[in-house]
C-alpha cells in the first residue's frame, strides 16, 4: 500500500511543482530574477527526490480531514504540501555549501550548479583570482537561494485558502521547523569545529533538530489544516513522527557509514563504539579520527571496530526501538485516523527502519 501511496503522491507533487515554477517564472519581470528562479527549479525539480515531506502532510490530512471536505479540498492540501518541500529543499541548499558536497540525488548541488553557470560565463575571460570569484559567486547564491526557498514555502502557506486561524496555526509550526533546523545546524557546526564528541543524548537532540522537526512539523501542518482534535490526534500524531524522524537520522547513518568514517565524523555509530571500546581499541580510534586524511587501512580499521563492539548492531536495535515506540504513539490517536491512512503510517514506520537508500 506504502509504495503506491509514495508514488502517486509524488507524481501529482512534482506536477504541482512544475506548476509553481511556471507561476513563478510568469510573475516575474525582473530577468535576472527569472534565470535564479530557473536554477531553483532545476535543483527543486530532481526526479530522484522522494518528497516525502509533502506527502507526509497530505497523509496527516487525508487521515484527519472530514470526508464531506475531502474532494473540495485536496487539491488544495497539494498545493499547500509544496511549502515544506521548498522549505527542506532550502536547508539542503545550505547544507550541501557547509559540508562543501559537490552533488545531491545523481546532480550538482546548488552551489556547485551555480559555479559551472558562472565558468562558463568566464570561460574565455582571463580574471585575477578566477576561480575564487566563482566559488565566492557559488557561495553567496546558495545563501540567497536557501533563504529564498523558506520564504516561498512560507509564503504558499500565507496565500492558501484555509482560514485566517488555521494558517496563522500552520504558520507557527512552519517557522518553528525553520528554527529547529537552524539550530540543528549550528549546534552540530560548533561541535565539529571544537572536536567536540556528541553523546547519544545529543545526538538525538540534533537527529531532532536536523531530521525529525520537519518530518514532524509537516504532518502537524497537515493535521491542523484538516482541524484536527490537538491533544487527542495531532500531538500523538507528532510523538510518532519526532520518533520516527530520530530512527531515520540513525537509519542514515548507519547507511552512511563508510563516508562518514572517511569525513571524521562521529556520529551514532562512534558514540555506541566508544561506549564498548577496551583501551587499544580507543587509543586506535582517537589517534585515526585525529589524522588529516585517512587511507583504506585507516577505514577498515575503524570499520572492525565498530564490528567488535558491536556498534552497528546497538544502532539497529536503538533504531528499531524508536520505531516500536512510534507505533504506540500512533495507537494513542483518537479519534483514529482513517483506514488507509491508519495503514500508510504504521507502514511508513517500518519503510524509515528498514529503508537502504
Amino acid at each position: 500500500m506504502i509504495e503506491e501511496f509514495l508514488k502517486s503522491e509524488k507524481e501529482a507533487i512534482d506536477n504541482e511543482l512544475e506548476d509553481y515554477f511556471s507561476y513563478l517564472n510568469d510573475i516575474e519581470k525582473e530577468i535576472l530574477l527569472k534565470d535564479f528562479i530557473a536554477h531553483l527549479q532545476d535543483f527543486i525539480l530532481n526526479k530522484k527526490a522522494k518528497r516525502l515531506h509533502p506527502i507526509l502532510l497530505i497523509a496527516a490530512f487525508v487521515g484527519i480531514v472530514n470526508p464531506i471536505n475531502m474532494d473540495t479540498q485536496l487539491h488544495q492540501i497539494r498545493k499547500v504540501s509544496l511549502s515544506v518541500e521548498l522549505l527542506h529543499s532550502g536547508y539542503l541548499i545550505y547544507d550541501d555549501l557547509i559540508d562543501a558536497d559537490l552533488e545531491r540525488r545523481g546532480k550538482p548541488t546548488f552551489h556547485v550548479q551555480l559555479e559551472n553557470e558562472l565558468n562558463q560565463v568566464y570561460n574565455n575571460t582571463e580574471l585575477p583570482n578566477k576561480e575564487e570569484i566563482i566559488k565566492m559567486y557559488g557561495r553567496d547564491m546558495s545563501i540567497l537561494g536557501g533563504t529564498q526557498g523558506y520564504l516561498l514555502g512560507l509564503n504558499i502557506l500565507k496565500t492558501s485558502r484555509f482560514s485566517d486561524n488555521l494558517k496563522l496555526q500552520a504558520i507557527n509550526e512552519y517557522t518553528a521547523a525553520m528554527d529547529r533546523l537552524m539550530k540543528g545546524q549550528i549546534i552540530e557546526e560548533y561541535m565539529n569545529y571544537h572536536n567536540i564528541t556528541m553523546s547519544l543524548e545529543q545526538y538525538l537532540s540534533i537527529a531532532e533538530m536536523q531530521r525529525a522537526s520537519l518530518l514532524e512539523k509537516s504532518v502537524k501542518i497537515g493535521a491542523i489544516l484538516a482541524k484536527g482534535n490537538f491533544h487527542y490526534q495531532i500531538e500523538p500524531l507528532s510523538n510518532a513522527m519526532n520518533l520516527m524522524g530520530q530512527a531515520f537520522a540513525i537509519r542514515d547513518d548507519i547507511i552512511d557509514i563508510k563516508s562518514d568514517i572517511k569525513a571524521r565524523k562521529k556520529k551514532i555509530i562512534y558514540i555506541f563504539a566508544v561506549q564498548n571500546t577496551d583501551e587499544n581499541q580507543s587509543k586506535t580510534l582517537n589517534e585515526i579520527y585525529h589524522l588529516e586524511d585517512l587511507s583504506k587501512s585507516d577505514v577498515k580499521t575503524v570499520e572492525t571496530i565498530f564490528a567488535e563492539t558491536n556498534a552497528v548492531i546497538i544502532a539497529e536495535h536503538f533504531s528499531k526501538n524508536l520505531i516500536n515506540q512510534a507505533k504506540v504513539s500512533l495507537r494513542n490517536i483518537y479519534p483514529d485516523l482513517n483506514k488507509n491512512q491508519k495503514t500508510f503510517f504504521n507502514e511508513f514506520s517500518d519503510f524509515m527502519y528498514m529503508r537502504e537508500f
